[in-house]
């Protein structure tokens, strides 16, 4: 079973994603709509739980993404998946 929490092979990003912070950065995962993503935010923006809006599009992207980091491969075009 795939644990979409695990972000140990998600990269942390340049700046929080939510506030623009360079420091104190890590990745979290956030359900949204679409599935689970992953994003870098800093210790205050998780603390209070502040996330930027996205588009469904980028959702959509961003779970697939996700699912590669997870180790869950997605066709994009049917939506299927399987373990790689």
């Amino acid at each position: 079973m795939v644990n979409l929490d695990d972000t140990r092979h998600c990269p942390v990003g340049p700046e929080c994603e939510s506030c623009g912070r360079l420091d104190e950065l890590a990745v979290s995962t956030v359900d949204t709509p679409a599935g689970v993503i992953c994003m870098t935010v800093c210790d205050a923006c998780e603390l209070i739980a502040v996330h930027p809006i996205l588009s469904p599009a980028e959702e959509a992207a961003r779970v697939l993404t996700h699912g590669q980091h997870v180790g869950v491969e997605v066709d994009p075009m049917t939506g299927e998946g399987e373990l790689a």
